[in-house]
């Protein structure tokens, strides 16, 4: 009786762990095949070679962003609208790098935490999204403009 008491709680410990893996790949799923459809159209339409990021970047509308370098070696970006039927790339010598963005939301923002970054559109201009915990654990938005590095938008939740 012991032993099979035993080997019921493994069973149902099983089933909970399967049950869980089966709900997390189903929630990724979306974000997965978004990923997939934009490498293809990054390399397709921009000659990526080397993709090596990807952002989703949701406001007006949703963007996703390829990063990578193309066939001439040459680091890029590549926007692309959610239906997939636009595709703009930016060179990424033309504006601010990722690194430069979380740089100036650390020096002038002192957040308690980075939560996210984002490569996006906003306004007709390609922007960095930060998405931060204030000095108060308050959710902000710094918006950025990638090629000036300066400040397009600034929620924050005082």
């Amino acid at each position: 009786m012991r032993k099979y008491k035993r080997w019921l709680w493994i069973f149902l410990l099983l089933v909970i762990i399967g049950s869980m893996l089966m709900i997390y790949h189903q929630a990724r799923k979306p974000e997965a095949t978004a990923e997939t459809k934009a490498v293809n159209i990054a390399k397709k339409y921009a000659k990526l070679k080397e993709p090596d990021g990807f952002y989703t970047y949701h406001r007006n509308a949703t963007y996703y962003t390829v990063s990578g370098k193309d066939r001439d070696n040459h680091g890029i970006f590549v926007l692309i609208n959610e239906k997939g039927n636009h595709a703009t790339v930016y060179r990424q010598s033309g504006g601010i790098s990722k690194n430069d963005a979380l740089e100036k939301t650390w020096s002038t923002k002192n957040p308690q935490k980075v939560l996210n970054i984002n490569f996006g559109m906003y306004r007709n201009k390609p922007v960095w999204e930060v998405v931060y915990k204030s000095d108060k654990g308050r959710l902000c938005y710094l918006t950025l403009d990638f090629k000036t590095g300066k400040t397009i938008q600034l929620i924050e939740n005082i």
